[in-house]
């Protein structure tokens, strides 16, 4: 079936630098920040001084009467090309972010590409020139505030005219500090005008970036080539206090060493990127066409959605914005569903999530004996917020205590299975076993608490947290090599199975209720891991009952709502090798994507009865739509 993606990838670099198309066509709608904040973006061709549009269209926005026909849209892993056409030309727009996971020197320049080729179709008495640009708004929080311009050797370059880095953090923010750049040596100032015309305007003066609205744009004769955009943070993250670097200043002296690094390696990133969608597509096509294309558009989200920095000790931290939930950073609830994708290509970076969580557990402000949820609000990383300034209850009965210790467990396993590397554990024995004694004592049967479906509100005898309670369990008997505890896991499956075990012919919801059921996605890690804890009867028996409950869009994630988690749904299909389920399962989530009538990047939570999306959206959670593929 042909993708029709609910919100298109553009630029993805990080969750500040993110621009999104929102509609069928490039020229649809207004070009926006994942937030839905307009980040505009102009792109078209002048034919004599007749100027025809390709990118944005709204009354505040980019205002062109003159369109060109879109006739294509193509969306890879790395890429997302568009194809125009009229009776002047037919051009080829090319949108490429570069995040390659096994080259992090590549992965962490905060540079987009925008690639534009126009093939002629008029005599050569018609002059034809490409027109690229971007507006100060993507610099700014607030449309109101004001903007400045500025010329470096390799750029044009706007900011906010008070520059206060890292001074705000919160969910549906954008980035009001630092320097967004159009990266070519020529580019200007203009204004767009309703008579078609790109005004060129002054660079000594300031700017209201929405009344005004000046765009930095380049004009190309040239009817081939590459123009790059690129965002100097300045300092992306504090951690624990302290400011960070970008981590691309491993490499590079300076923001425009960086710069012409990536305008000059273009041709071979080009290659990379080409190679890479190759093979992930070639093999992602052997599970169906259906799957391809899930795939193709979860990837760069699911990166960009983090943020990669070094700490104090040159370790690699990366950081997860938790988007359109409550803007939480590192998240390890979010890190659990998201680690497959990275798993495959890069385990370090799962590491990179796991370290914060456990550097904030051994400080003085963690009070408690289980783990951690968060460790801030992106992009303040200076400790948990969640669960914090409620006045109703008590601090403590908003953690997600057996989630939470359960994920950290089941996320060590899992890298030390994709990459043999258990040097986190060999450094925090200490602490992994009071979590995993902490799971012993009180896993089993969890009582009233959160998981992480936290917005289904809390829940006794939880039979799906009771599963990952046991593997969690059996994931530090694997680290550590201790008989004793895989041991009391095995026990605890076989009570489970009998326990848990519904008329219905799949499991329950909690222990307590007969009728409820629920996606027991938690399973699927006792296949991954080989532990082999439950038997291939209880699997078998939920994968056929989870089929009769299918809708157009989905398998609801339990009884109590027809709502369900794009990640669980995908990851319900490794519980047992059901080749039907699994294309059905594809085939609802392709119908979401291209009939959902709300158009917001990949949402991951969503009612299978009419594909309305209910909440997130640009979340890392869709790392989980790989798991298939390990």
């Amino acid at each position: 079936m042909k993708l029709r993606p609910a919100a298109v990838p553009l630029v993805t670099v990080d969750p500040f630098f993110s621009i999104w198309s929102c509609a069928d066509t490039l020229h649809g709608d207004c070009p926006r920040h994942w937030s839905g904040k307009p980040n505009p973006i102009v792109a078209g061709i002048y034919v004599d001084n007749m100027f025809y549009n390709m990118c944005g269209t709204n009354t505040d926005f980019a205002p062109f009467s003159n369109k060109i026909p879109q006739t294509d849209l193509q969306v890879t892993p790395l890429s997302t090309v568009y194809t125009f056409e009229n009776a002047f030309a037919k051009i080829t727009l090319t949108f490429t972010t570069p995040l390659l996971l096994n080259r992090l020197d590549i992965l962490t320049r905060p540079v987009s590409y925008v690639e534009y080729n126009v093939e002629r179709k008029c005599d050569e008495s018609r002059k034809l020139k490409f027109v690229f640009g971007i507006n100060a708004r993507c610099c700014v929080n607030n449309r109101h505030q004001d903007v400045v311009f500025k010329k470096t050797p390799y750029s044009a370059c706007c900011s906010n005219t008070v520059q206060n880095p890292l001074a705000q953090s919160g969910d549906g923010v954008m980035i009001d500090w630092g320097y967004l750049h159009l990266c070519d040596r020529n580019a200007e100032l203009a204004s767009c005008e309703l008579l078609n015309k790109l005004e060129p305007l002054p660079l000594n003066r300031t700017y209201n970036a929405y009344h005004d609205m000046p765009y930095m744009i380049v004009k190309k004769e040239q009817l081939s080539g590459v123009i790059a955009v690129a965002y100097d943070e300045i300092n992306p993250i504090e951690y624990f206090n302290t400011p960070l670097k970008e981590y691309y200043t491993k490499y590079f002296g300076s923001f425009g060493d960086m710069v012409e690094a990536a305008i000059s390696e273009y041709s071979e990133i080009k290659e990379m990127c080409a190679k890479f969608d190759s093979e992930l597509l070639s093999e992602a096509e052997k599970l169906g066409e259906n799957y391809k294309n899930i795939i193709s558009l979860a990837y760069r989200q699911a990166i960009a959605a983090h943020k990669l920095v070094e700490d104090e000790e040159g370790n690699i931290i990366f950081l997860s914005k938790e988007c359109d939930s409550n803007g939480c950073i590192g998240t390890l609830d979010v890190t659990y569903p998201s680690i497959p994708l990275f798993l495959k290509y890069n385990p370090e970076l799962v590491k990179g999530m796991l370290r914060p969580i456990i550097r904030f557990a051994k400080s003085d402000e963690w009070e408690f004996e289980f783990t951690p949820h968060d460790v801030g609000r992106y992009p303040i990383a200076n400790g948990q917020v969640y669960g914090k300034g409620r006045l109703d209850k008590s601090y403590e009965s908003f953690q997600m205590p057996v989630e939470e210790a359960g994920n950290m467990l089941i996320c060590l396993a899992a890298v030390y299975k994709y990459s043999n590397d258990k040097t986190i554990f060999n450094e925090e024995k200490e602490i992994l076993k009071k979590w995993t004694d902490y799971l012993v004592k009180y896993g089993y049967d969890p009582g009233n608490q959160l998981c992480t479906d936290d917005f289904a509100g809390h829940l006794d005898h939880n039979c799906n947290l009771s599963i990952k309670a046991i593997l969690g369990i059996a994931s530090y008997a694997m680290l550590s090599g201790d008989d004793s505890y895989m041991k009391i896991a095995k026990e605890y499956a076989a009570k489970w199975e009998l326990d848990a075990k519904a008329d219905h012919g799949a499991t329950k919801l909690t222990f307590d209720n007969p009728d409820g059921w629920s996606l027991k996605y938690n399973i699927v890690w006792d296949n991954l891991l080989g532990f082999n804890l439950f038997s291939e009867e209880i699997k078998k028996n939920e994968a056929t009952f989870y089929m009769t409950k299918l809708n157009r869009y989905g398998v609801p994630l339990d009884s109590r709502s027809d709502y369900t988690k794009v990640d669980w749904l995908m990851w319900s299909t490794c519980i047992y090798d059901n080749k039907e389920y699994f294309d059905k399962v594809c085939e609802s989530i392709i119908n979401m994507i291209n009939e959902t009538a709300d158009r917001v990047p990949f949402t991951d939570w969503y009612y299978t009865s009419n594909a309305a999306h209910v909440h997130f959206k640009n979340r890392t959670v869709v790392g989980g739509l790989f798991i298939n593929l390990l």
